[in-house]
């Protein structure tokens, strides 16, 4: 963004500030009429200027904003090619008492995203902009509807061709020799568009023979372009060909390519002069980027392919180009420019050392470019590269071909172990072993023996090494191990262990600012705290791995594991609606690049929102069938399968079921887990001291997982009540209370949630002095809660034990009102039966938890699906439809 704003000079004159935005060519013309035509349109909302390249937009607006700046009033200028910082820039421009011109370049490079946004404000709040867009071709915005309220105007071609008097004014500024004639001649063959005015003078400045007979026979465009780059003198055409591909493109940047310390100045000049160069810069004091006209850039192309002499300096370019970005870190840049330069010692090099990071930031064609532009049987001979693109194949799906490479990289570096190790090795043998840690939790490889090798190459395993040195390896390639490491740990339940490599992961990544490997890592904890019961701070991690791969896309080994965890954790917040939506962003994705504990953590997902649904039957079948895995499965899946299937079987009354599912707890290291929910099925033998009991003697154990813990707790809080001990009680439910708060693990005390006495001990101690700060949150989120498994007929251990005898039949929330079929939300019941006992707003808000406006949204709901205006009216026709 840029602002033109008023300067002071030493002579006490005032100057425009240009930061940012590309500075007027010094042979410029004024164009009064067009200057003024700006003024008008800049006192109205919006103003556009429609036109293709070359015909002088982006000087005519640079011109009009340095003007207005030495008037005292400033402009705002931002690039299309940000189009990032126009939001802020609006939001500046709006908050000022009368808005500030912002002149947007290039706008038709503006998102369709942004574009809705203008289109948007001008139509709701015109007043509030003042916008001047210059774009090559009409944009989606409401201009006729503005024109006609006359808060638009719109500049195309036919006003920006220079007149008779501008186009002499412009060709002599450039040939002051040139007559009337040579004038007349350009107009005529140029019809006033202002990059072919200024390339056909500087022709036949050159040589007016030759340029007249040019302008008559050939082309225009084309050939101007190709005249006037002739006339530009040897040093100045190397270094246009060898700095027209550079994105970017800097003085400092321009002299590298074209081996030229003189680059700044050449630029300058082409720029001073209009030629296809554009100067921009982001402030007073930065140095300027400059930019090629597409036409430039095409002529340049085409001269490169059909010049030996120039392929030769463009080749030279790409070479240290390569070398540059190279040693500068930059690993995309420097494959892209070593592929070029078609030189395969260079590509080896910079596969080698930059192929993983290219490859973790989605460069799949890019890395696969340059093993395809290796000469046929490179890899015979430079096994180092093995490691490599075995992880290329691994991204790419290809996991045969990921399978043949790690076979051979590892027996690669296993044959260069007895030799003094290199840098080389060192890649190598960490590739070879980052994809035998992928592939060990598949059961190609001893996962044992790959964590053991994993931790010696990097010295992790902290006993004497007999002079072991760890290896020397890159920031990305060190962290992309240490993920893996970390992931084959959590497979087999080191999840400590896991947890410290991936902070080292971290670490690494953060050092070389790569986004892909940081989203990674904080993916992979993010599994890691939730098989730990850490259910809110796996969210967190999740969420903080899709904000770290910013706009590009995660890679979905990486996405898959943040996509699933976010919808466990919505899940384990009672957000049933979130946790749908994170289940149907990895619905059909293929797994197989990732390991089973993501396929288990999937199914699990998906078979308890199958129970959260009403679908008792298909969670069954769901969980009937574990994932496919090389081995058991960890203790923590097989424990959360099983807790599922018990789950259900306590649902439908399947006692057998129950005591199988307890006996695989058992069997499964999980003894503490089985003998506390042996503890609390004893319910129903109809001792509720007894159940207490045998639950605090289980509780008492540790290791217990903590979102069983809770559940358990809640359980303990109703049977207290049944004994009526509400003291007891009240205590066990802050005990509850502080266990789920930290976590937010509400989804562990849905079926405690559907006991009235519960519920009713959970508002009292909200309406009482000493109210714990989560109480709200839980009684809140339990009176929302539909349990869609109670209408399917599931009934829990404490429904069926009920002193009364009686289970509380399922809220009835569908009906047919004239002939309608209707259905309330559990809100919306909530506010008809406070409705039907009388209360006022403001008591239902009280009873419910919840503003008077909301209790105002909730009836204006209810009445409509009623079809009805008032209270009485909605009390009848919803006793009638049997809702009351």
């Amino acid at each position: 963004m840029t602002i033109f704003e008023p300067e002071q000079t030493n002579d006490g004159t005032r100057r425009p500030a240009m930061g940012g935005a590309p500075r007027p060519p010094l042979t410029l013309v004024s164009r009064e009429r067009l200057r003024a035509a700006l003024d008008r349109g800049s006192a109205a909302p919006l103003t556009m200027l429609v036109a293709p390249a070359g015909t002088g937009k982006t000087v005519l607006l640079s011109d009009w904003a340095a003007h207005r700046s030495t008037a005292g009033r400033s402009v705002l200028w931002v690039s299309g090619q940000d189009p990032d910082s126009l939001e802020d820039v609006l939001s500046q421009a709006s908050a000022a008492a009368a808005p500030e011109p912002v002149v947007v370049d290039d706008a038709h490079l503006l998102s369709a995203t942004m574009l809705t946004t203008l289109s948007t404000l001008l139509k709701k709040s015109p007043q509030s902009v003042r916008l001047l867009l210059a774009t090559r071709y009409d944009l989606p915005l409401p201009l006729t509807e503005l024109e006609l309220r006359g808060l638009a105007s719109t500049l195309r071609s036919r006003q920006l061709r220079f007149n008779d008097a501008e186009a002499a004014e412009l060709i002599h500024a450039h040939d002051e020799n040139a007559t009337a004639a040579d004038i007349s001649l350009l107009q005529e063959k140029t019809a006033g568009w202002a990059a072919a005015l200024v390339l056909a003078a500087r022709t036949i400045t050159v040589s007016r023979d030759a340029g007249t007979r040019m302008l008559s026979e050939q082309p225009v465009l084309d050939l101007l372009l190709g005249e006037t780059f002739a006339t530009l003198d040897t040093r100045t055409q190397s270094m246009l060909l060898s700095t027209f591909a550079a994105n970017g493109l800097t003085a400092p940047l321009a002299a590298m390519l074209s081996a030229d310390p003189n680059a700044e100045a050449l630029l300058a000049d082409l720029a001073g002069n209009g030629l296809l160069v554009t100067a921009y810069s982001n402030g007073a004091d930065s140095e300027p980027v400059y930019r090629y006209h597409p036409l430039l850039i095409e002529l340049l192309h085409r001269r490169a392919a059909g010049s030996p002499e120039d392929a030769k300096v463009v080749t030279a370019a790409h070479h240290r180009a390569a070398l540059y970005y190279e040693n500068r870190g930059e690993g995309s840049l420097a494959l892209r420019n070593a592929l070029d330069a078609g030189d395969p010692g260079l590509i080896d090099r910079v596969l080698l050392r930059y192929g993983p990071a290219v490859l973790a930031s989605g460069g799949h064609e890019l890395v696969a470019a340059g093993f395809e532009n290796l000469p046929d049987g490179y890899l015979d001979t430079h096994r180092h590269l093995l490691g490599v693109r075995g992880i290329l194949h691994r991204r790419s799906g290809d996991v045969t071909g990921a399978v043949m490479d790690t076979s051979s990289a590892d027996q690669a570096s296993i044959s260069s172990a007895s030799e003094p190790a290199t840098p080389e090795d060192d890649a190598l043998r960490a590739d070879a072993l980052t994809l035998r840690l992928w592939e060990s939790r598949y059961g190609w490889y001893d996962v044992r023996d790959s964590l053991a090798r994993a931790r010696s190459l990097l010295v992790l395993d902290r006993t004497p090494d007999n002079g072991r040195r760890p290896a020397v390896l890159a920031p990305e390639r060190l962290s992309l191990l240490l993920i893996e490491l970390a992931a084959t740990e959590t497979w087999v339940g080191d999840l400590d262990a896991a947890l410290r490599h991936l902070d080292e992961a971290l670490v690494s990544a953060r050092m070389a600012g790569h986004r892909q490997l940081i989203a990674g890592g904080l993916a992979h904890r993010a599994v890691v705290y939730y098989v730990r019961g850490q259910v809110e701070n796996a969210a967190e991690s999740a969420r903080a791995a899709l904000q770290a791969a910013g706009d590009r896309v995660l890679f979905k080994d990486y996405a898959v594991r943040a996509h699933v965890v976010l919808g466990l954790a919505a899940l384990s917040q009672l957000d049933l609606a979130a946790a749908r939506h994170w289940l149907e962003q990895v619905a059909d994705t293929d797994v197989a690049a990732s390991d089973t504990v993501v396929a288990g953590l999937r199914a699990i997902l998906r078979a308890s929102l199958l129970i959260e649904n009403g679908q008792l039957d298909q969670a069954g079948t769901e969980l009937a069938t574990e994932p496919t895995a090389a081995g058991p499965l960890p203790s923590y899946l097989a424990r959360d399968f099983t807790l599922l299937r018990f789950w259900v079987a306590a649902l439908i009354g399947d006692q057998g079921g129950m005591e199988k599912q307890l006996r695989i707890l058992s069997e499964t290291s999980c003894t503490a887990e089985a003998d506390l929910i042996r503890a609390i099925t004893s319910i129903t033998d109809g001792d509720s001291q007894a159940t207490l009991d045998a639950m605090d003697a289980a509780l008492a154990r540790p290791g217990i997982h903590p979102v069983l813990a809770a559940s358990a707790v809640s359980v303990r809080t109703v049977l207290l009540l049944r004994l009526g001990d509400e003291e007891a009680a009240e205590t066990a439910l802050v005990d509850m209370l502080n266990r789920t708060a930290p976590q937010r693990t509400l989804h562990a005390l849905a079926p405690a949630g559907m006991e009235p006495a519960f519920v009713g001990l959970l508002r009292r101690h909200v309406e009482g002095p000493n109210v714990h700060p989560f109480a709200a949150v839980v009684l809140d989120k339990l009176n929302g809660y539909g349990a869609e498994w109670s209408k399917a007929g599931g009934v829990t251990l404490l429904a069926r034990t009920r002193p009364d005898g009686q289970v509380s039949p399922p809220r009835r929330l569908d009906a047919v009102i004239n002939g309608t079929k209707i259905r309330l939300t559990a809100r919306e019941a909530d506010v008809l039966d406070e409705l039907a006992l009388g209360s006022s707003y403001t008591e239902i808000a009280n009873a419910l938890f919840i503003t008077e406006n909301t209790v105002k949204t909730h009836l204006g709901s209810l009445y409509r699906k009623l079809g009805v205006v008032r209270r009485s009216a909605a009390l009848r026709v919803a006793r009638n439809a049997g809702l009351t």
